[in-house]
């Protein structure tokens, strides 16, 4: 049978001083490294976001070329109604194709 040694050696202190700095390096190595993939995550939501603003500012300017559009195509139309007499400033033409 074996009997339980009592006594403490320096080996064993050796070891679990050895153990304990080496859990501490190591956590201090992956604290680090989470620090550093927090940052990095950190920029990219930035960096998101912005193109989310930009997104955004497209929808806009894309809105507004629409409307434009369609404000010229009603001016092309009255243009080409004036062009024929088919308005205010004159009444209906019966001549050379309404044109001044």
């Amino acid at each position: 049978m074996m009997a339980f040694d009592p006594t403490i050696t320096f080996g064993a202190v050796l070891n679990a001083a050895v153990l304990f700095i080496g859990f501490v390096v190591a956590f201090t190595r992956i604290g680090g490294r989470i620090d550093l993939l927090a940052q990095r995550l950190k920029t990219v939501e930035e960096a998101l976001k912005k193109l989310s603003d930009n997104n955004t500012r497209i929808a806009i300017l894309e809105e507004r070329v629409t409307n434009h559009g369609k404000m010229i195509a009603a001016t092309q139309q009255d243009v080409s109604d004036l062009r024929r007499g088919s308005g205010f400033i004159a009444g209906q033409r019966q001549s050379v194709d309404g044109g001044y």
